[in-house]
């Protein structure tokens, strides 16, 4: 029997590792055509800057298994390099990750979730007092 068109659901759920720190969806669910692209994200509230936290992505699949998908600076979980793109916008302080091409083993709940970055304190007051 030949699908004539699959849908896969993705629901988004954050967490932070602060209490004044919130990571909001965008978009909670998301339903895509398999094949296509989607970009899942998520905004920072209440922290200055995004950039000085890591912001990290997993997947949980249908039978109950958290996998790690991403973290920033291009570090991916096994096999997940060649389907999904992580970015972080620090104008907007915004993390998203966009999954390339969905397949049905794309299906799952995705989390976003941060964790405080301390060297990016001193990293961001040395660097503002830098002449370039």
């Amino acid at each position: 029997m030949q699908r004539v068109c699959s849908f896969i659901h993705l629901t988004l759920f954050w967490a932070g590792v602060m209490s004044a720190v919130v990571l909001v969806p965008q978009d909670q669910e998301k339903t895509v055509p398999v094949g296509k692209s989607v970009t899942l994200s998520c905004s920072m509230k209440g922290a200055m800057f995004i950039s000085k936290h890591y912001i990290f992505w997993y997947r949980k699949t249908p039978g109950n298994t958290m996998t790690f998908i991403y973290r920033e600076e291009g570090v991916y979980g096994p096999g997940f390099e060649d389907n999904f793109r992580g970015k972080i916008d620090n104008s907007t302080n915004q993390a998203m990750l966009e999954l390339l091409k969905a397949s049905e083993r794309d299906e799952g709940f995705y989390y976003c979730a941060s964790d405080y970055h301390p060297a990016a304190d001193s990293l961001l007051s040395n660097s503002k007092d830098t002449d370039i």
